[in-house]
């Protein structure tokens, strides 16, 4: 259990993924450079294994945690996390925001 304090830590927003390639060298990893209106960020998702494209993320809005601490990603920095639900046998499925503007806070 956390308290709300804890919780309210946690900073979400809503990002719009502007470009979304393949990693180089991984079989695994998407890099996504995600739009939240006053900045840019490059990201990681690790879910090419479970059959998605960069083409599925590009051009739609998605909620992603950004105040976590940057992660190493093979020879480059995360600067944050997508969100998703596990569905069937464990494959993620992402939240969609497409009707909210980017950089909106969740709170």
């Amino acid at each position: 259990m956390i308290t709300i304090d804890d919780f309210q830590k946690v900073e979400i927003k809503v990002g719009l993924v502007i470009e979304a390639i393949n990693k180089e060298g991984s079989e695994k990893l998407i890099r996504l450079t995600v739009d939240f209106g006053s900045e840019t960020r490059t990201m990681f998702t690790g879910v090419r294994n479970f059959g998605y494209t960069p083409e599925y993320f590009l051009g739609k809005k998605f909620l992603f945690v950004t105040n976590l601490e940057p992660r190493k990603m093979m020879d480059e920095e995360s600067q944050g996390m997508i969100l998703a639900v596990d569905g069937s046998g464990g494959k993620p499925i992402f939240v969609s925001a497409e009707n909210l503007p980017a950089g909106s806070k969740v709170r």
